[in-house]
């Protein structure tokens, strides 16, 4: 919001701010989330992982825009105090709403001591940390697809830590800082905390003799390009009628693959990729593809495109394929040709997945990602 902005929105900054001194609502922990969804997705599934690791402090967690669906708002309301400010906005009253939330969040958080605030992909937030004269504010990028960047970049000077999904998306912020004469000294903001997911440990030996079974995971979003996993499964089942090619989401017309649906819950998705072989990722852009981590406890190989830090989630011709091709023909050809490399060697599919499935024991597990997102909490209090 630019200067005049703020001037014509003070009269209902003001406003927010009365309606905080009669509500007072109190906020032990001191501790305050800013996501914009609770519905399906990666991110996600990682700002309530992040949640979790809190539940027990009852932080409150304010949500900034509307979701497709309830997946984890259950989850969200039994890890704090959920206040869904989305439900009163709108096209007509946006700028009036707005400016009532920043007087009123902005009351509300200063007048907590050593208050954090926690956000990521909330434009609300970086807004709002104009307004925060006492908080330790971090901010979690998880991409930059669709995002614009000046929005998270004027609040630069007001974060103190910027927490990063990935080295990729760590040397992209650096860049965007570069490029836009930020001091160096903001670069020290930075961490980087790989996502986390929960080990399948149901896990009963794969028939890796029997026809390969391939799955696509991801909602329904341009960015994911089902269209391409559709071109690789009418080729490759033209030659190998027996591979069966399937796909989990909101997809619609997915013929010849065959569709589960959406699986919201964690472990039902693993009960269902448990006896599959492979994981497609067609993604034009991702910040680090959460689903290759959860695909991977499951044993599956993934085959993904060389975008974000999908490269830092697997080993390339260890536990997983890297698919290098930028032209969408090229990438096509290059998925059924890894397909058919490990539809020829069960031995090379058995050793990826074995493989696949330690490397995300080592480096993805939740108690490293509990630590790292509790010390960045910590120090924020201990300022």
């Amino acid at each position: 919001m630019n200067s005049l902005g703020r001037v014509l929105g003070y009269p209902f900054y003001y406003t927010g701010v009365l309606a905080d001194k009669i509500l007072h609502w109190n906020n032990p922990s001191s501790l305050f989330f800013f996501f914009p969804h609770f519905h399906t997705g990666g991110a996600e599934q990682v700002h309530l992982d992040i949640l979790r690791i809190f539940a027990d402090q009852k932080p409150f967690i304010i949500i900034t825009k509307n979701s497709r669906n309830k997946t984890h708002y259950q989850a969200m309301q039994k890890s704090g105090r959920l206040i869904e400010i989305y439900k009163y906005l709108n096209n007509t009253n946006r700028f009036i709403v707005k400016n009532f939330f920043y007087g009123f969040l902005a009351s509300m958080i200063n007048r907590h001591p050593k208050s954090v605030v926690i956000s990521a992909n909330s434009t609300i937030f970086y807004e709002l940390s104009h307004y925060l004269t006492k908080s330790y504010l971090i901010n979690i990028l998880h991409g930059f697809y669709g995002i614009n960047p000046k929005i998270w970049l004027l609040a630069t000077p007001k974060i103190n830590k910027r927490i990063v999904v990935s080295q990729a998306v760590y040397d992209e912020v650096q860049q965007y800082y570069k490029a836009n004469g930020w001091e160096e000294k903001y670069n020290s903001r930075l961490k980087l905390i790989y996502n986390s997911v929960p080990l399948c440990d149901d896990i009963s030996p794969k028939d890796y003799q029997a026809p390969l079974k391939i799955v696509f995971i991801a909602r329904q979003a341009k960015e994911k390009r089902f269209y391409l996993y559709q071109q690789v499964a009418r080729k490759i089942i033209r030659e190998f009628p027996k591979i069966e090619f399937y796909c989990i989401g909101d997809h619609i017309n997915t013929e010849p693959v065959i569709n589960l649906g959406e699986i919201c819950d964690r472990q039902k998705l693993y009960e269902t990729i448990k006896d599959f072989h492979i994981l497609i990722l067609c993604s034009i852009s991702e910040g680090f593809g959460l689903v290759i981590a959860e695909a991977m406890t499951c044993g599956l190989v993934p085959l993904a495109t060389d975008v974000g830090g999908v490269r830092e989630s697997f080993q390339d011709g260890i536990n997983g394929f890297l698919i290098k091709s930028k032209e969408e023909q090229e990438i096509i050809d290059e998925f059924i040709s890894d397909i058919k490399v490990l539809n020829s060697s069960k031995k090379l599919l058995q050793q990826m997945s074995n493989s696949a499935r330690e490397y995300v024991q080592e480096h993805f597990n939740y108690d490293r990602f509990k630590v790292e997102y509790t010390k960045v909490v910590e120090e924020g209090r201990n300022r």
